[in-house]
């Protein structure tokens, strides 16, 4: 059991003289969910700070932001291990870069060209935005001139990969994809009954998650965002279909849409809502586990409300906590 103490009353918060963090942040264009890059020795560079809050980048789908702040950190990285800042790279560093991250026997994580690909796209564009505003000398991501499809004539980075494969879908029927959430999440064997041996844990939560984005085309993280206000319930008329409707925030498109999920998935939800979920949410609010989080948010109205586009259909409490994400020495927060 965790011992209280009392701290001494000469402690001074970590946050001592920054209570207007959040209108500085403001002030200087930071704004929640821009990612801040911190060296391995703990600087952060004003001018990556800049072009990450306030170029075209800040305006890229989330993912995409996350994606290509993973690709700067692994590179800068690189440079890092060869006494290098970020703005001191050269076309040779990239193509030596290139090949340790392609191709090289010492890497154990080698990707393949579309990874490659995405990384080189990041890196071109932070590069070209530094070499507009005279941040670096030159450019690192070598261009060469390729005629397209309709044959215009037009750039693309020297060290874009060729062998790159824009897909990895592998097709399943409706049975195959039935027996593999049977299987894989359920714990199911051959015959179709449960495994005694099995040691998976909320089989009922994730084979309806699963069913809900294979029965409505959602996106794995448009249908992890869902709240269960924005579920469709069922309805005593019944219906084969039912429909929801996504907020534009969470939409690679940035527009809200409308999805529609069958009755039978819908009914899997509710399921797991009524039965394992309110178990698991009682306990925690038995123990008062909500209450210690450092962060909530609590609606009280009806209808359409203006956090994160939600539209919401009766009242519901929605907790959530905040944490900053890392990768290797060069690290984004």
């Amino acid at each position: 059991m965790p011992i209280d103490r009392q701290l001494a009353n000469d402690r001074v918060s970590v946050l001592a003289g920054w209570e207007d963090l959040a209108v500085r942040e403001e002030r200087v264009g930071i704004h929640p969910g821009d990612p801040i890059l911190l060296s391995p020795d703990y600087r952060i560079d004003d001018v990556l700070s800049r072009y990450l809050c306030r170029s075209s980048f800040a305006r890229l789908a989330q993912e995409t932001k996350r994606n290509y702040t993973d690709d700067y950190c692994l590179f800068f990285d690189f440079l890092w291990g060869r006494g290098k800042w970020w703005s001191e790279a050269s076309s040779e560093d990239l193509w030596d870069f290139e090949e340790w991250r392609t191709r090289s026997p010492r890497n154990p994580a080698r990707v393949g060209g579309a990874r490659w690909n995405r990384g080189v796209a990041a890196l071109t564009r932070l590069y070209e935005w530094a070499v507009q505003r005279e941040y670096v000398l030159a450019n690192p991501v070598l261009m060469r001139t390729v005629i397209g499809r309709t044959g215009e004539a037009r750039l693309v980075p020297a060290a874009r990969a060729k062998n790159a494969r824009t897909s990895e879908v592998r097709w399943l029927t409706p049975r195959a994809f039935r027996r593999w959430v049977d299987v894989g999440l359920r714990g199911h064997g051959a015959d179709g009954l449960p495994e005694p041996t099995w040691a998976g844990r909320l089989a009922d939560r994730n084979a309806a998650f699963a069913d809900l984005l294979f029965s409505s085309g959602m996106r794995l993280t448009e249908g992890a965002s869902l709240l269960t206000l924005e579920v469709p319930r069922l309805h005593l008329e019944g219906g084969r279909y039912y429909a929801g409707r996504l907020a534009r925030v969470v939409t690679k498109s940035k527009r809200a849409r409308t999805f529609y999920a069958s009755s039978v998935v819908v009914g899997e939800v509710e399921g797991y809502v009524e039965s394992s979920r309110a178990r698991v949410v009682q306990r925690a609010q038995a123990a008062d586990r909500y209450d210690g989080l450092p962060m909530r948010l609590v609606t009280h109205e009806t209808g359409r409300v203006g956090v994160a586009g939600c539209c919401t259909g009766e009242t519901e409490t929605v907790w959530w906590v905040t944490r900053p994400w890392r990768r290797r020495r060069w690290m984004s927060g």
